[in-house]
């Protein structure tokens, strides 16, 4: 017994060495660049963010600057690479999930009319369409030319061989008409 522990008086104790020369940040980014940016191109989703996680490391690194009491400065930059990466990580998932909003809180519209309003056009078409079928024949010639021929007042005189005051008469009138139909269901 008395030999072992002479054995280990003899030995200094054991210890983590320290690194002899102050940590020089410039140095570590020199040597470990291409492979860190190569190890967060793998590691990240999108690799082109592998260059902004490097230089976010590299700042953070930077408290370590003259230290010597870091064994291994390539390890350190690469754990800190990693933090930041799944901060990275983070931040965009945070802001995937702002970017949505909850169903029952979005008012959803559309802009097409609702099949209600679908149904009242069609019955207001169709009971116009009645009306203007139910006109003298040459007020009904006289609304479909201004209406639906685009034709102006002095054109459908001419046409059909009346004044321009009996064009407003008649057009007049086919108004009138549908409006009585129509007006009280729109």
């Amino acid at each position: 017994m008395d030999s072992t522990l002479s054995a280990l008086a003899d030995h200094p104790p054991l210890s983590v060495p320290l690194r002899a020369t102050p940590l020089s940040i410039q140095e570590i980014i020199r040597r470990h660049h291409g492979a860190l940016i190569k190890f967060l191109r793998r590691r990240l989703s999108i690799a082109e963010d592998a260059e902004d996680v490097a230089q976010e490391a590299y700042i953070r690194m930077m408290r370590y600057e003259g230290s010597s009491e870091l064994n291994s400065p390539s390890a350190m930059l690469f754990r800190i690479a990693v933090n930041v990466a799944n901060d990275h990580g983070r931040a965009a998932v945070a802001r995937h999930h702002k970017r949505h909003s909850q169903i029952d809180d979005v008012e959803l519209t559309s802009e097409l009319p609702s099949p209600e309003r679908d149904v009242l056009a069609s019955q207001t078409l169709d009971l116009l369409l009645e009306t203007i079928e139910q006109l003298p024949p040459k007020c009904k010639q006289v609304f479909l030319l201004s209406r639906a021929s685009d034709m102006t007042y002095p054109e459908i005189a001419a046409h059909c061989g009346i004044s321009v005051k009996m064009v407003e008469k008649h057009i007049s009138r086919a108004i009138a008409a549908c409006l009585e139909k129509v007006g009280s269901s729109v």
